[in-house]
């Protein structure tokens, strides 16, 4: 381990140093504290290069904050701070890796084939679907048809239809919970 020591001006109180004393500080004390760091957040994410990513990241925080705050002891901060970061990115690995899908396993999938019979019912549903659009007042329908069907924003629809984007959002809402409510009754 690295030796630690308390970077404080001379009487003991809080840094509060000028910039350029300030910032000979926070060079100095991650040249000689970045291995420790770096080891600390290794220990956390169990890969070095993450870790000296998250070192490198927390240094910036502390160098960007400036003198917006009064730091009593910027070593402790920092690992804190590396400690945090640490963890948050592991937490982020763990969301990212349940959501994300193995590319290998998505290639070796069967493409989905469309015989007769899947063809037949996807008319049959898009029939169902224009005559629940037809039932709707012409705004909602083109609101529907702008944003579902043609890929537009609906800020773009708004501007279209020279409507506010919550009077879109509002008339979308009511088609689609039109349409799904007469697709599952006509299912049923």
């Amino acid at each position: 381990m690295g030796t630690f020591r308390r970077w404080q001006e001379p009487a003991g109180k809080p840094l509060g140093l000028g910039a350029n004393t300030r910032d000979i500080g926070l060079e100095n004390l991650y040249t000689e504290h970045r291995r420790v760091l770096i080891d600390a957040a290794q220990g956390v994410l169990s890969c070095r290069a993450r870790a000296e990513d998250v070192v490198h990241d927390a240094f910036l925080k502390l160098w960007e904050s400036g003198d917006r705050h009064a730091i009593e002891d910027p070593l402790r901060y920092l690992f804190r701070m590396v400690r945090n970061l640490s963890i948050d990115r592991l937490r982020r690995q763990s969301l990212e890796g349940r959501y994300s899908a193995d590319d290998e396993l998505l290639d070796e999938l069967p493409a989905p084939q469309s015989g007769p019979e899947q063809r037949a019912i996807g008319q049959l549903e898009w029939q169902r679907l224009q005559y629940a659009l037809g039932e709707l007042p012409e705004r909602t329908r083109t609101v529907f048809t702008m944003s579902q069907l043609e890929g537009y924003s609906q800020r773009e629809v708004a501007t279209y239809l020279s409507a506010s984007p919550t009077l879109v959002h509002f008339l979308l809402r009511d088609a689609l919970s039109h349409c799904r409510s007469r697709l599952d009754a006509e299912a049923a």
